[in-house]
């Protein structure tokens, strides 16, 4: 199941971010059976890295079912829109991760998001310097990402 989160990732970032920048979008994320409602989780003590990925792998499917386009809108506004939203999710589903190591690399991945929608509505641009390194920023929180819940 981790192996589906860093895909499910993926395709987010590629839905939400990149817009066809990302050379890792997956094309398989068309399960739109998985629930918006978080699910119920153990105590902080208790909560695998497994169960936590499993999780936020859930609210990154639902997400990506949510999205009518493959790609991110070209307009940076709307662009910032839809980061937006999945900022929305993962400050929602944040709180009920347990597991330290997987809401560290989510709480930054998070963090790094917000910086880029900030940056797309601040300077009206993709292709800017400030948003450009928000992008950068971005793709370095998913691969933290990727390693608190490997394959």
């Amino acid at each position: 199941m981790p192996k589906k989160l860093v895909s499910l990732a993926t395709a987010a970032i590629a839905v939400a971010l990149l817009a066809g920048c990302s050379s890792g979008g997956s094309g398989g994320s068309s399960d739109s059976s998985a629930s918006a409602t978080p699910k119920a989780t153990k105590t902080a003590a208790a909560q695998s890295q497994k169960e936590a990925c499993a999780q936020l792998e859930d609210e990154f499917r639902s997400f990506v079912a949510s999205q009518t386009s493959a790609s991110a809108p070209a307009d940076p506004k709307a662009r910032a829109a839809v980061v937006s939203e999945l900022n929305e999710r993962l400050d929602a589903a944040l709180p009920d991760i347990g597991n330290t190591t997987v809401k560290t690399a989510f709480s930054d991945f998070n963090k790094a998001a917000k910086d880029y929608a900030s940056a797309l509505t601040s300077t009206g641009s993709a292709d800017s310097t400030e948003s450009k390194q928000a992008q950068t920023d971005v793709q370095s929180a998913l691969k933290e990402v990727s390693a608190a819940c490997p394959a």
